[in-house]
């Protein structure tokens, strides 16, 4: 009786994770609005580490990854602050950027 009672809640168990699984864009989403959160409160260190973070933990959340592409370029214009050969690299990558997103 026991094993029996074992194998249905492993059952159940492996039930509720499949019904459970969380999609990949949402959940890049969700660390796209942390990036711009820190980005926003002037923690561009953050918001660059949460970003590569998303890319390499959910590398299927495309349309947060496009997003997170502009946000990036801006987080190292700021980051280059002081620095105007890496300003003006960012700033033209941002333009860019943007631009192949409008296509």
């Amino acid at each position: 009786m026991g094993k029996i009672n074992n194998l249905l809640a492993a059952s159940l168990l492996l039930t509720l994770a499949a019904c459970t699984k969380v999609d990949p864009e949402e959940q890049g989403r969700q660390m796209l609005c942390e990036a711009r959160a820190a980005y926003t409160q002037g923690d561009y260190t953050a918001a660059r580490d949460t970003i590569l973070s998303l890319r390499q933990r959910f590398p299927k959340a495309l349309d947060a990854r496009r997003q997170a592409i502009l946000l990036l370029d801006s987080v190292e214009l700021k980051l280059a602050d002081g620095d105007s050969l890496k300003q003006e690299f960012f700033r033209r990558k941002l333009e860019h950027d943007v631009l192949k997103m409008r296509e």
